[in-house]
Formats: structure tokens, sequence, C-alpha cells
């Protein structure tokens, strides 16, 4: 991607202003006649977001006020943006009016989209690689092309950290675009952002469960939730099979008073029991005495006296004999009816035992089940209490496990794919020493015989979420001119080294104001490195914002390269306190 021009329509609000290969300055000019008069908030950075705004940048008034604020000057027109892309030229056309609807299309051939959409298409445009082996989704555009497009934003801190170039990002993320940027395999960073991102989603879902389960049900642990889930089960239990077995208010007034009244009746009965069981006894014994009457015995010793005699008392006993005999069965039979009679009310009674026995232990497990339930309405109400109580402990509980499951099982993917990356890394080492050698380079061009050194890494650090640690770093970094100089350093290398690899990527950088308060030989530096590049036949766009203060020879030393007339050749815009971008003041 190359920038060719910008504008706007239907009338011009500014002069066109052209981009060219090399340097392209933004610059903010000093006027003779009033040279104290500021050169800040004159339009540079507005410019600027004005090429961001046709790339797609958010037009809200939080994401960028300033260019929310100059928009009511210039709401009836159209910023209109040119590029180059494989030799085919493009043109973007969006205006402040319907933001979200942008029309766009190679020159004379253009459509209208709506952002989303364009969005997609100009990540696969000017993004996509064919011979990329990781990871690339067209969703990333805004992400991707925040990389070439350093513009200072009202209160925000500029240029802290080149690796972290979107403050709002996390670092997982943003090691996958390097990656990608840097032309090395983003896969297994890919997935580690997937992993963090869900232990990010299931981590305070766990937290909150817990939370909630805790303040509601005094449950501290899985453990206890178990606990408590079965003792409830077993409650419930209790209640389904007292409720289903009676009903309390359909047939006691007071299942107390009638399990006494159960218990009384089966004593009686048993007392009952007890008595007839007794008086069987003793019938059976009175007629199972033996027969102890002799009718020959007797018949003997009266014969000694009067045989005639004798003869007729032997005939008087055997009658008297045979009528007790009849009279003993008649008894015997007798008693023999009685204790059947006995025998059978003895039997009902003990049926009617056996059903008072189940009623009143109904009774009994009622009560102890129902904890004094003193009616069927109540009954149901506590097992419907519990059934709740039950059904929402269990279902936090059963969440709580899966999500714990899932969370376990995320790290240890990420502990797997940690170590996957600890080889992956040794693989790409001659990659990361190329890169390092681009940095050198350039680092030897701007800071000519400074003896600090650069450092560049790209390691395996456990310690950090994100795993992977890039860094570039300088001696007394912490510096402003100096942690300037690593975001100017480390975007330089990258877009270079993807130059010379002739990768489907911007060949343009637009750093901000990155010179204030660097020193300005490391400025000289940076125009002479660019200048060699493009004579080289190197087609790259350098574009920044750059004020003239006081006089060149006292701020820029003495050197054709950087006098006013030069500088304002290699301007694609002079803006000047008369001379405002849209005639007002930008704060």
């Amino acid at each position: 991607m190359f920038l060719n021009k910008l504008y706007t329509e239907p009338y011009y609000v500014f002069e066109p202003v052209t981009f060219s290969n090399g340097l392209n300055f933004i610059f903010g000019k000093k006027e003779v006649k009033n040279p104290k008069n500021s050169l800040n908030s004159i339009g540079k950075s507005t410019f600027l977001d004005l090429i961001d705004f046709c790339l797609l940048a958010s037009f809200t008034k939080s994401h960028n006020p300033r260019l929310h604020s100059a928009s009511n000057k210039i709401y009836d027109t159209t910023i209109v943006l040119e590029f180059e892309n494989k030799g085919i030229n493009y043109i973007i056309k969006r205006n402040f009016v319907k933001p979200n609807l942008i029309e766009f299309g190679e020159i004379n051939d253009t459509k209208f989209y709506k952002i989303k959409e364009l969005k997609i298409k100009l990540a696969n445009l000017v993004f996509k690689q064919k011979d990329y082996v990781g990871v690339f989704n067209s969703s990333w555009y805004r992400s991707l092309i925040s990389f070439f497009l350093k513009i200072q934003k009202h209160k925000k801190e500029q240029f802290s950290d080149p690796i972290k170039f979107i403050n709002e990002l996390t670092m997982e993320e943003l090691n996958v675009y390097h990656l990608f940027l840097l032309d090395i395999d983003n896969s297994d960073a890919f997935k580690i952002l997937q992993y963090r991102t869900d232990q990010k989603r299931l981590k305070p879902s766990i937290k909150e469960i817990k939370r909630f389960v805790e303040e509601k049900y005094e449950i501290k642990d899985i453990k206890e939730s178990q606990n408590k889930i079965n003792k409830l089960r077993i409650e419930i239990k209790k209640l389904k099979e007292a409720v289903e077995k009676f009903k309390l208010g359909e047939q006691y007034e007071n299942a107390e008073e009638e399990a006494n009244k159960l218990t009384g009746s089966i004593k009686n009965f048993l007392f009952q029991n007890h008595i007839d069981k007794q008086k069987i006894n003793n019938y059976k014994e009175s007629y199972s005495l033996p027969e102890r009457f002799s009718v020959n015995r007797i018949t003997k010793i009266y014969e000694e006296l009067n045989k005639d005699f004798s003869q007729k008392v032997n005939s008087t006993l055997k009658e008297a004999f045979e009528f007790r005999k009849n009279l003993s069965k008649s008894r015997k039979e007798f008693i023999s009816l009685e204790i059947s009679k006995l025998e059978k009310v003895i039997l009902e009674r003990e049926e009617k035992i056996k059903g008072f026995e189940d009623l009143r232990a109904k009774l009994f497990y009622f009560l102890s089940a129902k904890e004094a339930i003193t009616d069927l309405t109540e009954a149901f109400f506590n097992l419907s209490t519990k059934q709740n109580t039950l059904s929402e402990i269990e279902a936090n509980s059963k969440i709580l496990i899966d999500l714990s499951t899932e969370l376990g099982e995320i790290e240890v993917e990420i502990s797997k794919t940690t170590n996957d990356l600890i080889k992956f890394i040794e693989n790409v080492n001659d990659e990361i020493t190329s890169f390092y050698g681009q940095i050198l380079e350039i680092y030897d061009n701007i800071y000519i015989g400074n003896k600090d050194k650069v450092q560049f890494s790209l390691t395996i650090n456990k310690r950090k979420r994100s795993i992977i640690d890039i860094d570039l770093s300088m001696d007394d970094m912490f510096g402003k001119g100096k942690n300037q100089g690593r975001t100017l350093i480390y975007d330089l290398a990258v877009i270079i080294s993807n130059i010379k690899k002739n990768r489907n990527l911007p060949k343009f950088i637009i750093q901000d104001g990155i010179f204030d308060g660097v020193d300005k030989a490391h400025f000289i530096a940076v125009c002479e490195y660019i200048n060699k590049l493009v004579n080289s036949g190197m087609r790259i766009q350098y574009i920044t914002t750059i004020n003239e203060e006081g006089t060149l020879s006292e701020k820029f030393g003495n050197t054709d390269l950087v006098d006013l007339e030069t500088i304002e050749q290699q301007s694609v815009l002079i803006l000047t306190p008369n001379n405002k971008l849209l005639k007002t003041d930008f704060k």
C-alpha cells in the first residue's frame, strides 16, 4: 500500500496533498512577520487524522475528539484518499454525515460499502499474504493498520513502548500482530491468545458463581456443595414419601394425638389377646387330663361281698361311665368351639394391630420427616422450597465443575503450547537474527558514533501471561528522546524488512511528532537514511510532522539537508499560524 493523494470534495477545504516516495513532512512554518506565534494547534495532527479517517478509524468523540470537533467545520465535505496497491490505484471516499457508508474501489469503478464489510475487504487487499504460514484474520484490519499510523491523540501517552503500540490491547493479542508483521509464524501465539481469552471469560464466571453460592447458601467449595446436595436429596425423598403415603390435612387433625390413640388401641388388643390365649391354654389343659376311673376294679370289690349285687353295681357303673364319657365328649366339643372362637378373635385383633402399627409407623415417619409440619400445605411448600434450592445448587455446582474442568484443560493446553513455543523459538532463530540485523543497521545510521547499543530479543517468559516476550531496549531508553528512538527504530525495521521481502503490507509509516525532544542530529540522520533507501531504489514513504523552531542553524545544525528550503521542498503540506488546515485552531 502506497499513499498517493488526500483531498476533499465537493470543494477543496485545503489544497490536495500529493504524497511522494521518501520523506513527506507535514511542516509547521514560522511567519516572518509574527515569529512568536505558536505552531501548535494549526492542524498538522488533524491532517493525519483525516488519513486515518479514510482508513476507517472510529469516528466517535471518545476515540478522536479532535477530529470529531473539527468535522463540525467541514461537515458537508467528503474526505478522499487515493492509494496504490500492487500497481493498482484505489480510492476511498468517506464523509462525516454517513461515516459508516464508504465509497471504495479502483479509480472510476467504485461502489458503496458498509464499514464492517469494507474493513474485511481492505484487510485482504492490504495485509493478506499468499505464503504466510501463520494465522491471519480479516477482522484484524484496524489493529494492523494502526501500527503504521502513529498519530498523537489528545492526553494520551506517546511512543512509550514500540511493542505496545495499542494501549488498549493485551500483549497476548499484540504478540500475534507483531509476529505477523515480522513474518514469523504466529500460530502458537494465536493459541495462547485464544486460551487467555477463554481464561479471561471463565475466571470471572467461576468467581461470580462461587460468590453467589457462598453468600446465598454458605457453601465455600465443591465438596461442601456436594454434601449440601446429598443432604437435600435425602430430605426431599423423606418429604415425598411422607406426602405420597398419606395426606395429613385430609385424614388427621393432630398426628401426635392420633398416634397416641393408635398406641392405646394396640396395647388394649395385645392385652385382650394375651388373656384369650391364656384361656385357650387352660381349656386345652382341662380336657387333656387322663381318665382315672376303672369299672372292673370296683366290680371286683363288690364281688367279694355279693356277686349279684356286684353285677348290679357293674351295670349301674357302666351306665354312669358311659354318661360321663358322653358328658366329657360334649365338654371337649364345647371347649374346642370356644378355643376356635377365641383364636378367631385373636387373629382379627392381630390383623387390626398390624393395621394400626402400619398407620402409626406412617404417622411417626411423617412427623420425623416433616419436623412437626402442621398441615399438608406446609408440607408441599417445604418440598417445593427444598427442590428449588436443590435445583439451584445442582445447576450452579454443575456449571462450576464444568467451568473449572474447562479452565484446567486450558491451563494444560497453555503448558503444552508453551513447550511448543520454546522449540519454535529455537527454529526461527535465523529470522529473529535477521530482523535484529535490520535494527542494528538502522541504529548505526541514526546514532552515528554512539557507543550505546540497542538490544532486541524474542524469547519465552513463562512468568508473563503472553508467554512470548518481545523486547527492544536501548541504554537510557527511559529518557524521552531515547524512548521515542526505540519506536522510530522498530517501526522502520518492520517496514523496511517487509519491503525487502516484497510482502503485501503498507510501504508507508506515519510518526506524528516523534522528533519532539529528540536530538536534531538524529533527525538529520533519519532524513539521510531514508534518502539513501530511496536512492537505492526502494519505494518507502516516511510521513512525519515537524515544526520550524527558531532558526534551522540553531536547532538542526549547519547542513544543506535540513535548511528551510530543503524541508519545504520535501513537505507535502505547509501550515502556518495564519494558514491553518481548516482555518481554525485545533485543541
